[in-house]
C-alpha cells in the first residue's frame, strides 16, 4: 500500500525543500572549480550564469524550509508576493526574529531581482548580479543551519 504525504504538512515540505536545496547547492559546489575568475573573484565569463542560478535556487529553498519550520504553510509561500522573491522570503524570516548577516543580507538583495523575474533563465545579458563565489558558500551555510531549527525554536 503507497502511503502519500500529506501535501499541506509543512514539516513534509520543510525536509523536501531542504533537500533540494542541498542538492542544488551540490552542483553549485560541482560547478564552481570549473568558473574562470577575475582578479577579484568574480566570474570572468556568463558562462557562470548556471552557477548563479542553482545558488539563487538553493537560497530560496533553504528560506522556505526555514519559514515552513516556524509557522508558515504552503499556501503562505505560494503567494505571489512571497513566490520567488528572495527579498520578501528573507523579511518574513526576519519577522521571525531570526538573526541574519549582512553578507546573507547583501547577497540575497543582489539575487533577488534576477531570480525573481528568472532574468538566470531568460535575459541573462542585462548585466547579471555574479558576486565572487567564495562569499556565497558561508551565507549558503547560514541559510542551511536556519532549515534544522525545530517549530519550537526561533
Amino acid at each position: 500500500m503507497k502511503v502519500s504525504p500529506d501535501t499541506n504538512d509543512p514539516i513534509y515540505w520543510a525536509a523536501v525543500y531542504r533537500l533540494t536545496a542541498v542538492n542544488f547547492r551540490l552542483s553549485a559546489e560541482a560547478l564552481a572549480p570549473n568558473l574562470e575568475l577575475r582578479d577579484d573573484g568574480s566570474p570572468a565569463k556568463i558562462t557562470a550564469i548556471p552557477f548563479y542560478f542553482l545558488v539563487s535556487h538553493a537560497i530560496e529553498l533553504f528560506l522556505k524550509s526555514a519559514l515552513l519550520k516556524r509557522g508558515y504553510v504552503p499556501t503562505d509561500l505560494k503567494r505571489f508576493d512571497n513566490r520567488h522573491n528572495l527579498k520578501a522570503l528573507l523579511e518574513l524570516l526576519k519577522k521571525k526574529g531570526l538573526p541574519v548577516s549582512v553578507e546573507a543580507v547583501s547577497i540575497v538583495e543582489g539575487l533577488s531581482l534576477q531570480h525573481g523575474h528568472h532574468l538566470l533563465r531568460y535575459d541573462f545579458l542585462t548585466n547579471p548580479f555574479m558576486p565572487p563565489p567564495k562569499g556565497l558558500w558561508p551565507v549558503l551555510d547560514e541559510f542551511l543551519l536556519l532549515t534544522r531549527i525545530s517549530t519550537h525554536g526561533r
